[in-house]
Protein backbone atom coordinates (compact mmCIF):
# COMPACT_ATOMS: atom_id res chain seq x y z
CA UNK A 1 0.00 0.00 0.00
CA UNK A 2 1.48 3.14 -1.08
CA UNK A 3 1.67 6.04 1.63
CA UNK A 4 0.31 9.04 1.47
CA UNK A 5 2.62 11.83 0.37
CA UNK A 6 2.42 16.11 -0.19
CA UNK A 7 2.51 16.34 -4.09
CA UNK A 8 5.39 18.69 -4.12
CA UNK A 9 7.11 16.65 -2.23
CA UNK A 10 7.07 13.06 -3.62
CA UNK A 11 10.47 12.14 -4.28
CA UNK A 12 14.12 13.46 -4.02
CA UNK A 13 13.82 14.05 -7.68
CA UNK A 14 14.59 17.38 -8.13
CA UNK A 15 12.99 17.39 -11.67
CA UNK A 16 9.65 16.68 -10.05
CA UNK A 17 8.19 20.10 -10.11
CA UNK A 18 9.91 21.73 -13.41
CA UNK A 19 8.43 17.90 -15.05
CA UNK A 20 5.25 18.27 -13.62
CA UNK A 21 4.90 21.47 -15.21
CA UNK A 22 6.21 20.37 -18.70
CA UNK A 23 3.23 17.92 -19.15
CA UNK A 24 1.11 20.32 -17.71
CA UNK A 25 2.09 22.77 -20.28
CA UNK A 26 1.35 20.54 -23.33
CA UNK A 27 -2.13 20.21 -21.81
CA UNK A 28 -2.99 23.31 -21.28
CA UNK A 29 -1.22 24.30 -25.29
CA UNK A 30 -3.64 21.17 -26.87
CA UNK A 31 -7.02 22.81 -25.01
CA UNK A 32 -6.50 26.24 -26.37
CA UNK A 33 -4.74 25.54 -29.51
CA UNK A 34 -7.82 23.14 -30.75
CA UNK A 35 -10.28 25.91 -29.45
CA UNK A 36 -8.09 28.40 -31.92
CA UNK A 37 -8.10 25.98 -34.68
CA UNK A 38 -11.87 26.19 -35.02
CA UNK A 39 -11.35 29.79 -36.48
CA UNK A 40 -9.21 28.42 -39.18
CA UNK A 41 -11.54 26.60 -41.98
CA UNK A 42 -8.61 24.97 -43.90
CA UNK A 43 -7.93 23.30 -40.61
CA UNK A 44 -6.77 19.27 -41.44
CA UNK A 45 -4.41 16.85 -41.12
CA UNK A 46 -1.92 18.89 -41.41
CA UNK A 47 -3.03 20.80 -38.06
CA UNK A 48 -2.90 17.90 -36.58
CA UNK A 49 0.79 16.97 -37.23
CA UNK A 50 1.60 20.57 -36.77
CA UNK A 51 0.34 20.44 -33.32
CA UNK A 52 1.98 17.17 -32.17
CA UNK A 53 5.07 17.72 -33.49
CA UNK A 54 5.12 20.69 -31.23
CA UNK A 55 4.32 19.04 -28.13
CA UNK A 56 7.05 16.15 -29.03
CA UNK A 57 9.49 19.05 -29.59
CA UNK A 58 8.40 20.61 -26.16
CA UNK A 59 8.82 17.50 -24.59
CA UNK A 60 12.16 16.48 -26.51
CA UNK A 61 13.97 19.50 -25.58
CA UNK A 62 13.01 19.14 -21.80
CA UNK A 63 14.34 15.41 -22.03
CA UNK A 64 17.74 17.11 -23.86
CA UNK A 65 18.04 19.73 -21.21
CA UNK A 66 17.38 18.03 -18.41
CA UNK A 67 18.55 14.63 -19.59
CA UNK A 68 15.91 13.30 -18.35
CA UNK A 69 15.23 9.55 -17.91
CA UNK A 70 12.10 9.03 -16.54
CA UNK A 71 10.32 11.43 -19.57
CA UNK A 72 12.32 9.62 -21.84
CA UNK A 73 10.78 6.05 -20.55
CA UNK A 74 7.32 7.87 -20.89
CA UNK A 75 7.79 8.88 -24.96
CA UNK A 76 9.14 5.75 -25.58
CA UNK A 77 6.24 3.95 -23.86
CA UNK A 78 3.94 6.58 -25.31
CA UNK A 79 5.06 6.04 -28.85
CA UNK A 80 5.22 2.35 -28.97
CA UNK A 81 1.93 2.73 -27.63
CA UNK A 82 0.65 4.97 -30.21
CA UNK A 83 2.43 2.58 -32.94
CA UNK A 84 0.45 -0.57 -31.37
CA UNK A 85 -2.62 1.21 -31.29
CA UNK A 86 -2.88 1.43 -34.97
CA UNK A 87 -4.73 -2.32 -34.80
CA UNK A 88 -7.22 -0.68 -32.46
CA UNK A 89 -7.67 2.06 -35.36
CA UNK A 90 -8.50 0.11 -38.19
CA UNK A 91 -10.79 -1.83 -36.35
CA UNK A 92 -12.86 1.14 -35.59
CA UNK A 93 -12.66 1.76 -38.95
CA UNK A 94 -13.04 -1.47 -40.52
CA UNK A 95 -15.11 -3.41 -38.34
CA UNK A 96 -17.79 -1.08 -36.25
CA UNK A 97 -17.94 1.76 -39.26
CA UNK A 98 -17.56 4.22 -36.24
CA UNK A 99 -14.74 6.46 -36.89
CA UNK A 100 -13.95 8.07 -40.52
CA UNK A 101 -10.40 9.37 -40.73
CA UNK A 102 -11.28 10.63 -44.23
CA UNK A 103 -12.41 14.45 -43.95
CA UNK A 104 -8.79 15.08 -42.57
CA UNK A 105 -7.31 13.77 -45.80
CA UNK A 106 -3.56 13.27 -46.03
CA UNK A 107 -1.15 10.47 -45.81
CA UNK A 108 -2.02 7.47 -43.51
CA UNK A 109 -0.68 4.79 -41.62
CA UNK A 110 -2.69 1.50 -42.08
CA UNK A 111 -6.10 3.26 -41.52
CA UNK A 112 -4.76 6.01 -39.23
CA UNK A 113 -3.93 9.29 -39.73
CA UNK A 114 0.26 9.71 -40.07
CA UNK A 115 0.36 11.57 -36.79
CA UNK A 116 -1.75 9.81 -34.92
CA UNK A 117 0.93 7.80 -33.22
CA UNK A 118 2.51 11.02 -31.91
CA UNK A 119 -0.72 12.13 -30.56
CA UNK A 120 -1.50 9.11 -28.75
CA UNK A 121 2.19 9.37 -27.32
CA UNK A 122 1.59 13.18 -25.85
CA UNK A 123 -1.63 11.48 -24.47
CA UNK A 124 0.42 8.55 -23.13
CA UNK A 125 2.51 10.83 -21.03
CA UNK A 126 -0.04 13.08 -19.91
CA UNK A 127 -1.80 10.67 -18.36
CA UNK A 128 0.25 8.10 -17.46
CA UNK A 129 2.45 10.24 -15.54
CA UNK A 130 -0.38 12.14 -13.74
CA UNK A 131 -1.89 8.81 -13.30
CA UNK A 132 2.13 8.09 -11.49
CA UNK A 133 1.57 10.97 -9.59
CA UNK A 134 -1.50 10.54 -7.94
CA UNK A 135 -1.13 7.75 -7.11
CA UNK A 136 2.02 8.25 -5.20
CA UNK A 137 -0.14 11.10 -3.63
CA UNK A 138 -3.67 9.28 -3.14
CA UNK A 139 -2.96 5.42 -3.14
CA UNK A 140 -5.09 3.20 -5.49
CA UNK A 141 -7.76 6.05 -5.59
CA UNK A 142 -5.63 7.92 -7.96
CA UNK A 143 -6.47 5.26 -10.65
CA UNK A 144 -10.12 6.76 -10.04
CA UNK A 145 -8.85 10.22 -10.44
CA UNK A 146 -7.07 9.58 -13.73
CA UNK A 147 -9.65 7.66 -15.00
CA UNK A 148 -12.82 9.80 -14.60
CA UNK A 149 -10.30 13.14 -16.08
CA UNK A 150 -9.68 10.64 -18.80
CA UNK A 151 -13.12 10.43 -19.12
CA UNK A 152 -14.05 14.32 -19.05
CA UNK A 153 -11.34 15.33 -20.96
CA UNK A 154 -11.75 13.50 -23.96
CA UNK A 155 -15.58 14.88 -25.25
CA UNK A 156 -13.87 18.36 -25.60
CA UNK A 157 -11.41 17.12 -28.27
CA UNK A 158 -13.40 14.75 -29.94
CA UNK A 159 -15.92 17.92 -30.55
CA UNK A 160 -13.27 20.15 -31.62
CA UNK A 161 -11.82 17.38 -33.89
CA UNK A 162 -15.11 16.87 -35.75
CA UNK A 163 -15.24 20.97 -36.05
CA UNK A 164 -11.55 21.00 -37.51
CA UNK A 165 -11.37 18.31 -39.77
CA UNK A 166 -9.62 15.51 -38.03
CA UNK A 167 -12.04 13.08 -37.74
CA UNK A 168 -15.60 12.64 -36.85
CA UNK A 169 -18.09 9.51 -35.79
CA UNK A 170 -20.99 7.95 -36.77
CA UNK A 171 -23.85 4.73 -36.63
CA UNK A 172 -23.01 4.49 -32.78
CA UNK A 173 -24.90 6.01 -29.55
CA UNK A 174 -23.27 9.62 -29.24
CA UNK A 175 -23.77 12.10 -26.57
CA UNK A 176 -23.14 15.64 -27.44
CA UNK A 177 -20.55 14.82 -30.34
CA UNK A 178 -19.10 11.88 -28.39
CA UNK A 179 -19.68 8.21 -28.64
CA UNK A 180 -20.44 6.79 -25.38
CA UNK A 181 -17.87 4.02 -25.83
CA UNK A 182 -15.27 6.29 -26.68
CA UNK A 183 -15.94 8.16 -23.16
CA UNK A 184 -15.96 4.63 -21.39
CA UNK A 185 -12.85 3.63 -23.27
CA UNK A 186 -11.30 6.71 -22.16
CA UNK A 187 -11.86 5.90 -18.66
CA UNK A 188 -10.47 2.53 -19.28
CA UNK A 189 -7.31 3.52 -20.94
CA UNK A 190 -6.42 6.08 -18.79
CA UNK A 191 -6.52 3.33 -15.73
CA UNK A 192 -4.64 1.09 -18.07
CA UNK A 193 -2.20 3.97 -18.71
CA UNK A 194 -1.75 4.56 -15.29
CA UNK A 195 -1.42 1.36 -14.15
CA UNK A 196 1.05 0.34 -15.96
CA UNK A 197 3.54 3.12 -15.68
CA UNK A 198 3.47 2.23 -11.88
CA UNK A 199 7.12 0.96 -11.74
CA UNK A 200 8.52 3.44 -14.39
CA UNK A 201 10.55 5.02 -12.08
CA UNK A 202 13.08 2.23 -11.56
CA UNK A 203 12.45 0.81 -14.81
CA UNK A 204 14.46 1.43 -18.09
CA UNK A 205 14.18 1.58 -21.86
CA UNK A 206 13.17 -2.34 -22.26
CA UNK A 207 10.77 -1.33 -19.60
CA UNK A 208 9.30 1.11 -21.94
CA UNK A 209 8.80 -0.96 -24.83
CA UNK A 210 7.17 -3.86 -23.49
CA UNK A 211 4.65 -1.75 -21.57
CA UNK A 212 4.07 0.39 -24.31
CA UNK A 213 2.98 -2.76 -26.56
CA UNK A 214 0.60 -3.42 -23.13
CA UNK A 215 -0.36 -0.18 -23.30
CA UNK A 216 -1.72 -0.46 -27.03
CA UNK A 217 -2.84 -4.02 -26.72
CA UNK A 218 -4.67 -2.49 -23.50
CA UNK A 219 -6.28 0.66 -25.97
CA UNK A 220 -7.69 -2.09 -28.23
CA UNK A 221 -9.64 -3.90 -25.64
CA UNK A 222 -11.04 -1.25 -23.91
CA UNK A 223 -12.66 -0.18 -26.60
CA UNK A 224 -14.17 -3.55 -27.51
CA UNK A 225 -15.07 -3.57 -24.97
CA UNK A 226 -16.57 -0.27 -24.33
CA UNK A 227 -18.16 -0.59 -27.85
CA UNK A 228 -20.02 -4.11 -26.25
CA UNK A 229 -21.43 -2.14 -23.33
CA UNK A 230 -22.50 0.57 -25.34
CA UNK A 231 -23.36 -0.16 -28.57
CA UNK A 232 -24.05 -4.04 -28.25
CA UNK A 233 -21.45 -5.54 -31.18
CA UNK A 234 -21.84 -8.87 -30.57
CA UNK A 235 -25.86 -8.97 -30.21
CA UNK A 236 -25.64 -7.63 -33.74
Amino acid sequence: MLKLKPIGSLSLDPLEPKRLRVVIATIIINVVAVALLTFVRWSDWRTGLALNLFDNALLLGFVMLHRDGLLTRFMIFGLVAGCTELAADAWLVDHTHTLDYSVGGGPMLWRSPLWMPFAWEVVAVQFGYLGLRLQEHFGKFGLVIIGVLGAVNIPYYEEMARRIHWWKYSGCRIVSGTPLYIILGEFLIAVAFAWLVLKFRRGNVVTAVTTGVVAGAAIFVAYAVAYELTDGLFRH
